[in-house]
């Protein structure tokens, strides 16, 4: 697997003021070798802004992991300079640098210009631009499953400590620091930077991908708290809703009489068919998990629902 090629959306209609734009695709082609990567497709003409031609390109930068065949790229709401973003311009002119919308917050970079000035001055207009972006990313995400790849990772932001919910960040990250009611801000900022360095973002698995238990790996500390591991999961991959059916609802790897139970916890798990214990500074996953799989070491799961888990690097047991 060298390359892969698909279409993918960059534009949606709209007419506003003096710009109008159609839905148009362009054609991504990704190299899975190793290593950092940006994909800057071929300008496509989108629309008109007064008289002047509009032309749009995708920016992807993106790294890809041939050990783990994953890809990683930034999620919808990484801020950093590594966003999937659309590059537009008026008449490919060399003298109007090319303006970046970025997909977060839907800003603008560049030289300024009639453009970029009538994008940054109209909120209909960055907005189904952001829009444009995002469903780019959902779109990306979906066709590198379908291509083979076997997971694709979103950056983005680690959840924040505050006083409210120190302790169960605390419990989560680092269950040897002692409890304290009212914690001072020298103890929430050494959680924090635990979790900061702790939280790698979201990974979308492929159907029926195989995984494995971390063996002894810290219980879900509130399973059912404000921020416990399934909690996290939740807020971070499923819009802050519980799970309904185990990952790997009712598969056991051919184990007679399993089935899985209606409690769920977030389960630490790694990619594979051999439950393993894993050395401090590891990477593993949170998923959601039934108590029947997760009590189990000596079966391995399959991925059939809630594909999207958290990544946990450098994690420490």
């Amino acid at each position: 697997m060298a390359n892969i090629t698909f279409k993918l959306p960059i534009f949606n209609s709209l007419t506003k003021g003096l710009l109008s734009t159609n839905e148009q695709f362009v054609t991504v082609d990704i190299e899975l070798t190793e290593g950092e990567h940006t994909f800057i497709s071929e300008p496509v003409e989108v629309g008109e802004y007064y008289h002047y031609k509009v032309f749009a390109q995708l920016s992807i930068p993106y790294s890809y992991d041939p050990e783990t065949q994953f890809v990683t790229i930034a999620g919808k709401d990484d801020g950093s300079d590594k966003q999937v973003s659309i590059l537009t311009s008026l008449e490919q002119h060399p003298h109007i640098t090319d303006a970046r919308v970025l997909n977060t917050f839907a800003t603008t970079q560049g030289t300024p210009n009639l453009l970029t000035s009538f994008i940054e001055s109209t909120p209909e207009v960055k907005l189904v631009i952001q829009k444009s972006v995002r469903y780019a990313i959902d779109a990306l995400v979906q066709q590198l499953l379908d291509a083979g790849v076997q997971g694709v990772i979103q950056t983005g932001p680690a959840p924040v400590v505050t006083p409210e919910n120190y302790l169960d960040y605390k419990a989560m990250f680092a269950p040897d620091k002692p409890d304290t009611l009212q914690p001072s801000l020298t103890d929430i900022t050494e959680v924090q930077s635990i979790v900061f360095s702790t939280y790698g973002g979201t990974i979308t698995w492929s159907l029926n991908y195989s995984f494995a238990n971390v063996i002894g790996s810290t219980n879900d500390p509130k399973p059912y708290g404000y921020s416990s591991w399934i909690q996290l999961w939740a807020d971070k991959c499923n819009s802050g809703g519980y799970p309904t059916l185990c990952s790997s609802y009712n598969y056991a790897n051919g184990k007679s009489g399993f089935s899985c139970s209606s409690s769920f916890v977030g389960g630490h798990v790694i990619p594979g068919t051999t439950a393993k214990y894993m050395p401090n500074g590891s990477t593993v996953y949170i998923f959601p998990i039934c108590v029947p799989h997760n009590n189990n070491d000596n079966i391995y799961m399959s991925m059939r629902y809630n594909p999207v888990g958290v990544v946990l690097k450098n994690y420490n047991l």
